[in-house]
């Protein structure tokens, strides 16, 4: 039994000191995360989006779509869920993207999952005007307007871009 031990012994010590002699591969992969350039917005474009089924999903990818033209400085919705209509407000720069480049953009995605309704865009700063006036309009104190603003990332771009890569 004492030989049978001793033999089981030197049997494992073997086995351990030969895997030493394996190579190992490992790789590694570098993530390159593309930093948000600012956008000086100069316009507002109202959307309605039909085939939307969540704001995270399908918003998150509209979103990042768009804010590959390297145009668009924010894309909100008005999303509610079993509703057949959305709306998104896009702020862009006009001079960068146009607004027949992101219906272009919403509508061939997914093969062709949303379609665009009707649209209206304004200049950014008449929105912002107008806003201001029906506010004073009503005696309510008026908001000023700053151009300083604090940007999060989306996490789902953010980690959809890490992992498509």
């Amino acid at each position: 039994m004492k030989n049978f031990m001793f033999v089981f012994a030197v049997a494992i010590v073997f086995t351990a000191c030969s895997d030493k002699n394996k190579v190992v591969e490992s790789s590694t992969t570098e993530v390159n995360v593309e930093k948000k350039i600012p956008v000086n917005a100069n316009r507002l474009l109202t959307m309605e989006v039909e085939g939307m089924v969540c704001k995270m999903g399908c918003g998150g990818s509209i979103r990042k779509s768009l804010n590959a033209t390297h145009g668009v400085a924010e894309v909100k919705f008005d999303f509610e869920e079993d509703r057949v209509i959305d709306v998104a407000t896009i702020s862009f720069d006009k001079n960068i993207v146009t607004v027949d480049e992101m219906i272009k953009i919403v509508s061939e995605m997914n093969d062709g999952q949303f379609r665009v309704g009707e649209i209206s865009s304004k200049d950014l700063h008449e929105v912002i005007t107008n806003e201001n006036s029906e506010m004073t309009s009503a005696e309510e104190p008026m908001i000023e307007v700053s151009s300083s603003r604090v940007e999060i990332p989306n996490l789902l771009d953010l980690f959809s871009s890490i992992f498509t890569r």
